[in-house]
This record gives structure tokens, C-alpha cells and sequence, in this order.
């Protein structure tokens, strides 16, 4: 029983196999026979001629060859070439293939010395050394001469069986000809290749790049394409267009593709990080309103960018590399606006299908009472109907119309999102509202609170302000609230000459450089005073972590003098002309801004044990400019001060501005710069006078010495 079940088994499998090897033949069949080129087309007796095709079955019996009519041996078949070898002859004629019921004229072949068998490589981009072998390349009329589809090529170097030819641009595809004393041979067809472009040139891993060019293999498997030396996946390909994917861990440099172990490089694809929206605006509103999106890391070309509003893409009408605009078309529900470019995506907030957005808020800081502008849709005419809050707090609108807002900032008015509500909906300002400005915190043009030309200043760590006022004689001390004292000496007013520097120290105790008397006084928390160092004129001051002052000695090229905490000095080398309040760090490095060498426009540094200083940032040319290092300008620095965060703060004082220094970068960048004059207001309204000093307070407030006013101004950044 169970012999007779194999035996059943055995029959089953021999019928399939048998069907499939029907199946198989069928499939042959049905893939027509077909000639394409052969090579060498010349050469002597016995030579090998190689012919490519399609649709042949790898069965020597089923081929015939005839060379001028001459029966010619098959040697060898395969299902995409034939190789026959030519008989003894001396007469050229063509070659006819049977394979079959198939017979096909092949081309001529011609009976001569000159021969070309094989060339290495195949494929190849311009400028490819090019390697033929054959014979009869010896000349003994002129050189060899090459030519590549038509196209002569440079020849390297001769001999009578190796030519050594270098590819000529754009070759294109085709066969590889020997000219040699008026006779002519063709060997194998070469195929151009060239990566001509590719597109996105920017992206990161993931990003689908699409190579066009010439000479691809159209199997995606024969293409091995490399970012900077990354594999990467193939998609799909032709003889003119590769699409792939980058790859994990790509890194900027040039793409290239390798075929047949030739490789040929492309354009540089560069990387870069994810696109990262700024402010979306408005972030509701109805169909037909524009829409922008700022950022950073968006393309420039239209097509690379895509956004999406709850998940629907919404076409682009504008790009740049910091700002996307399209039309709201309606319909597309509440839901995240997401932006892709080059395949990188970023989320950014929410989005209202709603009558009522918000397309813009000005100014967009300041401090209580300044008056604001919303512009939008879909607000109520009626301004009571318009409910408006600033981080919380209800404003009253003082006017409306369905596209206009107006409103003061309120009292208490802190940094964040401002939102309007009318019926039912709400909607928020594309980007918050931040308490930030000019306030005048103590005296005026008018006040007599402080007298002419302030000299210096300084904060404790308690708050208090500190400020030698050189005309009254006198050190002024500002408190947190503003209430204003005189510095106390022995339970008295303390009198100076002409107070200039002034420094706290983490102990609270204070140092007064007083010109006229060559004298630094110390005075203590209890109200004692004690000549601190002596024999020179101090000018402006500052203190290092070890409590060693760092002073501006007054006068023409007098330099800066380090005070230990014995009160004995040595001069600094390096500055020369110091007016301004320098500053040390951390590291002991010296920070001034020098008359001398820079025309007080940029800051130099002396490093601990350095013999002269060197310019860090600025030059001696006035001018106004952020960027790093040297190539920023300055005109007049009134003072250097620590701020937050590695940060230095320096006053610039006839920009009328205040700009930050990133120590580490060298980056300047401005914070605020107004104009000439005297208003508190936005960073874009207010204007000061001639800025004498800054110190900052642990909250990041900047507090600007306004010699030109008579005033202590406090600049809010947040």
C-alpha cells in the first residue's frame, strides 16, 4: 500500500516538473530571437567574432554561421551572445547567423591585419583611460587613430596589439573604431556615462534624491549609488534617471554612482537638519487668506517644499530659505500645519478652519501702555464684542472694525500668547507679546536726581545700583524700587573729588577709583572707608573672580593697571588708551575697548601671560554691522559688562545701540538700536542718549548708565 502511495507521489511531481519545463519553454519561445552588435567586425582567419542578442537558447546545435559565404564554427551560446570563430578566407563579406527558422545578416566582416578584439572597460565617463587590445595597430603612414561612437578620442599610447585612448565628453554610446593606414575595425560598444545632476542638492537620510544623466543600467541592482561614501537604496532606474533614497548617517559631499566597477561622480549633496518653523500666521482663519510660514532650512526651489494643514497639502505660491506662503483654501478642518522639505519634516502648531484669525500683531513687545494693533478676520465691529487678552489678562479695545484691533498693552503686562475671542471662536497671534522695551528707571533730562556726565555704575547682588557721580562729588545709591541715597561713609554723605570707577565685590564691599586725588577707596558693608591703592589716576574699573581690579589709568596712552588685594599694582601689557569699562572672565582673560589701536570700535583681549593684545571682535573702522569676530563694526564703545549665558554686553554708543558678544563664537548680534534722543518705549521706538556704562541683573535686565540724560534706563528683553 504505501509503495503504491510513492509510486502516486512520484507520478504527481514528474507531471508538474514536466508542465513547468513546458511552461519554461513556452517562455523562451515567446521572447523573439533578436541581433544587436557584434565585435571584432575585422581581423585574420581564426579570430573570435562576438555576437550580442536576445531570445537564443544556449544550444550550439541549433545555431549555423557563415562568414562571405563560408561555413564558420559556433563555438559557444548563450541566451544573450553567440561566438563563432571566422574560417580561412581572404575574402570579406558578411555574416549570416541561422539560429533555427530564424536566419539574420549580421554585418561585415572584413579579412585584414588590423583587428580590434577586446576594450577595457565597457563603460565609462569622459576622460576614462581606455584600454584596446588587437593587432595591427602598428602604422606605418600615420598614428592610430581612435574613435568612440563616432567621436575621436585623445590616443595615450601605441603598440602593435595595445592602444591606450582617453574617452572624449559626451561620447554618447556606441562602437569603439581602429583607424590605422586607411583601414578601419570596430570592437565593442562603450557607454558613455555622466551623472549630469541631481535633485534635491540638500536634504538628509531619508530624502529621495533623483539622479539624471547618461549611460545608467536600467536594472536598479547594476547602479550602486554613494553619498560621501554611504550606500544607498536604489528605487528605480533608466539609461537616463536613478531615483534613490539617502542613507542612514549621510554627511555632506559628492554623490557618485558605480557601474561595472567605474565610478563616476556627481554634484555635492549637502546636508541639512530638518526644516523648523518660526511662526505660523495666522494660525486660523477662513478660505482665500494668505498664509506665511517663517522658519529656517526651507528650500528656495518651489517644488522641494511641501505643507500640510490637518494632513491635506496645500500648495505653495512662494519660497524662500526663511519663508513659505500659500493660500488657505478652505475646507481643510482644525488640525497641525506640517512642512516637508526634501522628505524632512517638521510639526508646527495648530491651525483653525475658522473665520476669525489673527495675521499680524504691532509691535509685538513692549511694556504696559503701549498701544497695539491686531490685524485679521473676522473681528467684530462692535469693540465690546472683541474680548482680547494679553498672557491672561483681559485689555479693552479701543477701536475695531472686522479686520483692525487696537488696545493698550495692560498694566502687569508679562511675556506670551495674545488671543482674541469673538462668539464662539478664538484665535491666537501668530507669535506672543513680549514685555520688552525702554523704561527710564531713575532721573530724566529734567531731574536733578544725578548731575552732568555720570562716570560709572554698578550692581550687588542684592540689586542695588551703584553710580559715581563725578559733579555733586558723590557715589549714588539706587535701589531695587528706585528709591535713590547717597553712599555712606562713618554714618555721613561720602565725598569724593571726582569719582569715576565704581565696583562691588561678592562681599558687598565697594571700590571708588577717584581721579583727581590718584586714589582707589574701599569701603566696606559697615560704612568704613580705607585707601585701597594709590600713585595713579583710575578711571574706569573693573574685578576678577580673585578680587584683583583691573583699572583705566587717565590720560593719553597710560593703559590699564592690575590692583592685587594688597592694593599694590603692575601695568597690563597689551591696552594703551582705555576709557571704557573693560571687563575679565572667568579664565583671567582681559576684555577693553582701546582709543589707540582700535579708535574705541572694537574690543580687544590679553590673555594671562600674552605680551600685547589682539583684536577679538571689531576694528578700528566706525561702522554698524553684526557677524563674528573682526567682520563686525561698532562706533564708540561706552562699556563691557557679563551677561547671561556667556554673553558679553557692550554699549554702543553712537549706533545708539546695545549688542551682545557670544564669547565662545564671537558672534555680535544687536539687541536693540535706536536713535538719538530721549522717549521710553518698544525695542523699536525708544531712544537714548550717550551710554556710558551697563550692568546686568540676575534676571538678564539691562540697566544703561544715559549720561546724555541724566539717567539710569532699564532695558527689558523678556
Amino acid at each position: 500500500m504505501k509503495n503504491t502511495i510513492n509510486l502516486v507521489i512520484i507520478s504527481i511531481w514528474m507531471a508538474i516538473a514536466t508542465i513547468s519545463c513546458s511552461k519554461k519553454e513556452e517562455l523562451v519561445d515567446k521572447i523573439p530571437a533578436k541581433v544587436g552588435s557584434y565585435y571584432p567586425n575585422s581581423g585574420k582567419a581564426g579570430t573570435l567574432v562576438t555576437i550580442e542578442g536576445q531570445g537564443f537558447s544556449g544550444a550550439i546545435t541549433e545555431f549555423s554561421a557563415t562568414v562571405a559565404g563560408s561555413s564558420a564554427e559556433v563555438i559557444s551560446a548563450t541566451p544573450t551572445s553567440v561566438v563563432l570563430r571566422v574560417p580561412k578566407g581572404d575574402k570579406s563579406g558578411g555574416i549570416v547567423l541561422k539560429y533555427g527558422s530564424n536566419s539574420f545578416d549580421v554585418g561585415t566582416y572584413t579579412y585584414q591585419d588590423l583587428s580590434v578584439l577586446k576594450i577595457f572597460p565597457t563603460n565609462g565617463t569622459g576622460g576614462t583611460q581606455l584600454r584596446i587590445d588587437g593587432e595591427g595597430f602598428g602604422s606605418t603612414d600615420k598614428p592610430a587613430e581612435v574613435y568612440v561612437n563616432g567621436k575621436k578620442a585623445l590616443v595615450v599610447s601605441v603598440t602593435d596589439k595595445v592602444i591606450v585612448a582617453e574617452i572624449p565628453e559626451d561620447a554618447g554610446y556606441g562602437a569603439v573604431e581602429v583607424r590605422v593606414d586607411g583601414k578601419k575595425s570596430q570592437g565593442q560598444n562603450f557607454t558613455y556615462q555622466v551623472v549630469r545632476s541631481i535633485k534635491p542638492l540638500t536634504g538628509g537620510a531619508g530624502t529621495k534624491v533623483t539622479l539624471t544623466g547618461e549611460g545608467f543600467e536600467k536594472v536598479s541592482s547594476g547602479n550602486i549609488v554613494d553619498f560621501n561614501g554611504k550606500i544607498a537604496v536604489v528605487l528605480e532606474s533608466s539609461p537616463e534617471k536613478i531615483v534613490v533614497v539617502a542613507p542612514a548617517g549621510v554627511s555632506t559631499g559628492l554623490l557618485s554612482v558605480n557601474i561595472n566597477e567605474q565610478k563616476i561622480s556627481g554634484p555635492k549633496f549637502t546636508v541639512v537638519g530638518k526644516p523648523e518653523i518660526g511662526a505660523v500666521s495666522p494660525l486660523s482663519g477662513p478660505k482665500g487668506a494668505e498664509m506665511t510660514i517663517s522658519g529656517l532650512l526651507f528650500s528656495k526651489e518651489l517644488d522641494e517644499n511641501q505643507v500640510f494643514i490637518n494632513g491635506k497639502q496645500v500648495a505653495v505660491s512662494s519660497s524662500s530659505e526663511n519663508q513659505l506662503k500659500l493660500i488657505i483654501p478652505g475646507g481643510t478642518g482644525s488640525g497641525k500645519v506640517r512642512v516637508v522639505v526634501n522628505d524632512q519634516s517638521v510639526e508646527g502648531p495648530q491651525f483653525k478652519d475658522q473665520t476669525l484669525g489673527i495675521r499680524s500683531i504691532s509691535p509685538d513687545n513692549g511694556l504696559a501702555g503701549t498701544s497695539v494693533t491686531l490685524l485679521g478676520t473676522g473681528f467684530s465691529t462692535n469693540a465690546a464684542e472683541n474680548r482680547v487678552y494679553f498672557n491672561g489678562v483681559l485689555t479693552p479695545v479701543t477701536s475695531a472694525s472686522e479686520n483692525k484691533l487696537v488696545m493698550e498693552a495692560p498694566q502687569g503686562v508679562a511675556t506670551g500668547e495674545v488671543k482674541v475671542i469673538v462668539g464662539g471662536q478664538d484665535a491666537l497671534a501668530p507669535q506672543p507679546f513680549r514685555r520688552a522695551g525702554v523704561m527710564t528707571f531713575v532721573g530724566g533730562p529734567g531731574s536733578t536726581v544725578f548731575g552732568n556726565n555720570l562716570a560709572g555704575m554698578a550692581i550687588d547682588a542684592q540689586g542695588n545700583l551703584y553710580v559715581a557721580d563725578p559733579e555733586n562729588k558723590q557715589v549714588k545709591k539706587v535701589s531695587p524700587t528706585g528709591s535713590v541715597s547717597i553712599l555712606q561713609v562713618d554714618g555721613a554723605n561720602a565725598v569724593f573729588d571726582y569719582p569715576t570707577g565704581i565696583v562691588v565685590d561678592p562681599q558687598n564691599n565697594i571700590y571708588v577709583s577717584d581721579q583727581r586725588t590718584n586714589q582707589i577707596f574701599k569701603i566696606t558693608p559697615a560704612g568704613k572707608r580705607t585707601i585701597h591703592a594709590k600713585g595713579f589716576s583710575p578711571g574706569s574699573m573693573c574685578l576678577d573672580l580673585s578680587g584683583n581690579l583691573y583699572v583705566a589709568v587717565a590720560g593719553f596712552a597710560q593703559g590699564i593697571n592690575k590692583v592685587n588685594v594688597a592694593g599694590n599694582y603692575t601695568k597690563v601689557p597689551g591696552p594703551s588708551w582705555v576709557m571704557a569699562k573693560p571687563f575679565v572672565d572667568s579664565q583671567g582673560v582681559l576684555y577693553y575697548s582701546d582709543q589707540n589701536t582700535s579708535s574705541n570700535n572694537g574690543i580687544e583681549i590679553v590673555r594671562p601671560g600674552d605680551a600685547r593684545g589682539e583684536r577679538w571682535v571689531g576694528g578700528s573702522d566706525a561702522g554698524y554691522q553684526d557677524g563674528i569676530g573682526t567682520n563686525t563694526y561698532f562706533n564708540g564703545i561706552g562699556g563691557i559688562t557679563a551677561g547671561l549665558n556667556n554673553r558679553l554686553i557692550v554699549a554702543d554708543n553712537y549706533n545708539y545701540a546695545i549688542r551682545e558678544v557670544n564669547m565662545s563664537t564671537r558672534e555680535v548680534t544687536t539687541l536693540i538700536k535706536g536713535t538719538n534722543g530721549y522717549v521710553d518705549g518698544t525695542l523699536s521706538t525708544a531712544r537714548f542718549g550717550l551710554i556710558k556704562d551697563v550692568v546686568v541683573d540676575k534676571d538678564g535686565n539691562i540697566y544703561l548708565l544715559d549720561v546724555g540724560n541724566k539717567a539710569i534706563r532699564k532695558l527689558f528683553l523678556k
